[in-house]
């Protein structure tokens, strides 16, 4: 993704813009953003629009950071952005509705789409708002989307939400507003080695410039070389032992003794344990410790009663052969104009027949599909391959019931997730336009973890993130082996749903829809 300034010299580049202030780039954020990304225009000579985030910066009495400037590249990718465009308020507040409209959208940013919250205000003193962006957009034929607010249990997502629910150490609602885990992504630093020399030996991390948890003792998660590890972390100034500056993040890791001094590593918080506190011997804060890894271990292994349906996504809660035939005779249509509807109709079949459920190599399959028809406009099965992995998602079709058992399931009292593979941007993409991301408690894409199914690891990291054991997960999934098979091997129960691709596995648990998970668990 490019960052880019509005000071620059702009060529003419057609663009759908996603305005507002993505201060915490939560899945409400994500809703409008998304909205954006892999936007077609009749007017546009490329494949798509150029996807730009406006975001405004320096907002007078707005809220602590949520994301450092990683976490917005990394987010920004999974969704498919092109650019991100940080503006200081200052530059714009002065600016009239109609200016801000003729000056900034239209003859600098040659915005051809605009997207927006349902809440959006803009202009001098707030002036506009999503009704004044449509009105003045009209003449100038730019097309406005505004995007109803997404709501989580009733309420609007909303970074004050996130900012409530971090102070005080509701890790469990931060990650389901944000639709990703709180992380401390830092290097790993010397400490005062007291732990060490107590049997426990910690890692030290400062704690980026945003918005701080609660002080305290978590229950957490850390992946090394690929493996996730049981951890406890105290996030705080360390008062017993002579106290820090600042509060800083120290984790002891189960079953780790490795040198990872000056490494990266992402600490990821599970569930908030106590506040830190100040004993008045060090054996008081050594016993308290013990008491603490028994806790967060205890709480790890799913202690409490709590359980987890995860589920697929493609052919489990999507439709995937109604998506995948739809993106096929977009393309073909596009870049066959010469062909009538029973062609076009006749060559999707042929693609989604070929496509073989999505377990294909996608450079030889449109290989294949570039040398058997001629493609106008399109110059390379590279390219077609590009464009399929924008134009995919946004045919993302839902099972009628897979919206409603994700709702029964909540009332039920469990908690719900994905764990799906795929590319980052694809899967990821899916999931957002789905709009499923409210109903899930967890989402987890292979292609943002470095594995994949059918790794029982995906599997267990996901159960880790939730709090649980993997006993106390059931996976729902369509393939015998990367769902059945990996989750059976995590220790996960299983449920195969028969979309028709894949005989049902001995001794698993069969369901035809998504509703008829509900009587098999």
């Amino acid at each position: 993704m490019r960052h880019i300034s509005l000071s620059e010299t702009f060529d003419y580049t057609p663009r759908a813009v996603a305005l507002g202030v993505f201060d915490g780039l939560h899945i409400g954020h994500r809703a409008v953003i998304s909205a954006v990304c892999g936007v077609r225009h009749a007017a546009a000579t490329a494949p798509f629009l150029t996807s730009c985030v406006f975001s405004l910066t320096d907002v007078p009495k707005a809220h602590a950071r949520l994301t450092t400037e990683n976490e917005i590249d990394d987010v920004c990718e999974t969704l498919g952005a092109d650019e991100w465009l940080a503006v200081p308020f200052a530059d714009v507040c002065s600016l009239s509705p109609e200016q801000f409209v003729t000056d900034v959208l239209h003859h600098r940013l040659h915005a051809k789409v605009v997207c927006c919250g349902e809440n959006y205000r803009f202009g001098k003193n707030g002036a506009g708002d999503a009704a004044t962006l449509v009105e003045l957009c009209r003449p100038l034929d730019i097309t406005v989307r505004v995007i109803p607010s997404v709501n989580v249990d009733g309420e609007a997502v909303s970074t004050t939400r996130i900012l409530e629910a971090l102070s005080g150490g509701d890790i469990p609602t931060v990650r389901r507003l944000s639709g990703r885990p709180y992380r401390i992504v830092q290097t790993v630093s010397h400490g005062n080695h007291i732990g060490r020399t107590w049997g426990f030996p910690t890692i030290n991390q400062t704690l980026p410039d945003t918005a701080l948890p609660r002080l305290g003792v978590y229950a957490s998660m850390v992946v090394i070389d690929g493996v996730c590890h049981r951890a406890v972390t105290n996030v705080g100034i360390h008062p017993t032992v002579g106290g820090a500056p600042k509060p800083l993040a120290e984790t002891w890791i189960d079953g780790f003794d490795g040198d990872v001094y000056g490494d990266t590593l992402a600490v990821e918080l599970v569930r908030f344990l106590r506040d830190e506190q100040r004993f008045d011997t060090r054996e008081q804060l050594q016993a308290q410790i013990d008491a603490d890894r028994a806790a967060a271990l205890a709480f790890l292994d799913g202690g409490d009663n709590r359980r987890a349906v995860l589920f697929d996504f493609d052919d489990t809660l999507q439709d995937r052969r109604a998506a995948f035939y739809a993106a096929a005779y977009e393309l073909l249509a596009r870049y066959m104009p010469y062909a009538d509807e029973a062609t076009l109709s006749e060559r999707a079949r042929i693609m989604l027949d070929e496509n073989n459920g999505g377990y294909v190599n996608y450079p030889v399959y449109f290989e294949t599909m570039f040398a058997r028809w001629e493609w106008q406009g399109v110059d390379s099965p590279e390219a077609l391959h590009r464009e399929y992995m924008h134009c995919f998602p946004s045919h993302t079709t839902l099972f009628a019931d897979a919206t409603d058992t994700l709702r029964a399931l909540r009332a039920r009292g469990y908690l719900t997730g994905v764990i799906t593979n795929g590319s980052r941007l694809m899967q990821n993409r899916k999931l957002d336009i789905s709009g499923l991301r409210p109903l899930l408690d967890v989402t987890v894409v292979s292609g943002d973890e470095g594995v994949q199914k059918p790794d029982p690891e995906l599997f267990r990291r996901t159960a880790m993130r939730l709090g649980l054991a993997p006993q106390h997960c059931v996976y729902v999934g369509d393939h015998p082996v990367n769902d059945m098979q990996g989750a059976r091997e995590a220790g996960m129960r299983t449920v195969f749903l028969n979309a028709g691709n894949f005989p049902p596995p001995d001794g698993v648990a069969v369901a035809d829809t998504p509703t008829d998970v509900l009587s098999t668990i």
